[in-house]
């Protein structure tokens, strides 16, 4: 029997709906959302980002206060390698959608990667709402996440949550909306991390080589590589090898791990390949000129 409540309870619903509507503006919207969602899609954490392409995200909401390292972290830099994040900059991804959905099958070792790194949460299912503001480039993550123990998300509760997506996102943008308006201006110590993603492995590696980084980075299995590349399997792992190899890292959780250990710890502008100047590294003769 499933230990979360199926949404029957009709005056429970009308309630919450009401309270979040009146809520609109104000400091408490979030909290009476989390309440709302809780009837729809019950959650063991509950978690809102507000991204922006040329800014840090902006934490709206969570449940769990989480104050580590990692968290802090995660907020920096390595939020650009969520795929809910990489997802929202798509033009037409509005929706609700389940992690493994927007994943390739067999990416065992990202999952491992993006649960031990980006939360020190063992998630065992996790569905997000991707919601684009009105005339801007902003969108809000609403995440839902189980841990590990409690059953996954079935397909009638993610039926249910698709068909009032329109609800949710009209409440989340009229909120907004209400919200002093700021001009979201170009942030200059932000702008390098999309710069930092595209030229990361850009003059190491070989350009078939980068763009097998590029799609790892963002979770994607050999197989996957392999299909969106129109190669062969073996032509992937031969170029997955020799990156490998000049990177000097021997698994995909030891590649996410450098990227993100190097954005870090980078300083804006990046003007080359911030993988050039890493003693790690095996260089070619080639790669010895000063950027």
């Amino acid at each position: 029997m499933s230990t979360y409540a199926s949404p029957t309870d009709m005056l429970a619903w009308s309630q919450a709906l009401l309270s979040c509507q009146q809520a609109c503006g104000k400091p408490r919207f979030y909290q009476q959302l989390e309440c709302l969602l809780q009837l729809l899609l019950p959650a063991d954490e509950y978690l809102v980002l507000m991204f922006d392409p040329k800014r840090p995200p902006e934490l709206l909401h969570q449940r769990h206060a989480l104050t580590s390292d990692d968290f802090e972290r995660y907020l920096k830099s390595a939020y650009v390698l969520d795929p809910f994040y990489r997802k929202g900059l798509q033009q037409n991804s509005q929706g609700v959608f389940r992690l493994r959905d927007i994943l390739p099958a067999d990416y065992q070792d990202y999952d491992q990667y993006y649960n031990s790194y980006f939360r020190h949460l063992k998630i065992a299912d996790e569905v997000g709402y991707l919601i684009p503001l009105p005339a801007e480039r902003r969108f809000v993550h609403i995440e839902l996440a189980r841990f590990a123990g409690a059953e996954l998300f079935d397909c009638a509760q993610l039926e249910q949550a698709r068909q009032l997506f329109e609800l949710v996102a009209s409440l989340v943008i009229q909120h907004q909306q209400q919200l002093p308006f700021q001009q979201a201006g170009s942030c200059p110590e932000h702008d390098y991390i999309e710069t930092f993603y595209r030229r990361f492995g850009s003059e190491v590696c070989t350009p078939r080589e980068h763009e097998v980084l590029c799609y790892m980075l963002q979770g994607y299995c050999v197989k996957t590589i392999a299909s969106q590349m129109q190669l062969g399997l073996e032509t992937i792992k031969m170029h997955r090898k020799n990156l490998y190899a000049k990177l000097n890292i021997g698994s995909h959780p030891e590649l996410l791990a450098l990227f993100i250990d190097l954005l870090t710890v980078t300083e804006p502008p990046v003007r080359c390949d911030p993988l050039r100047h890493n003693p790690r590294l095996q260089y070619s003769p080639a790669l010895s000129e000063a950027c």
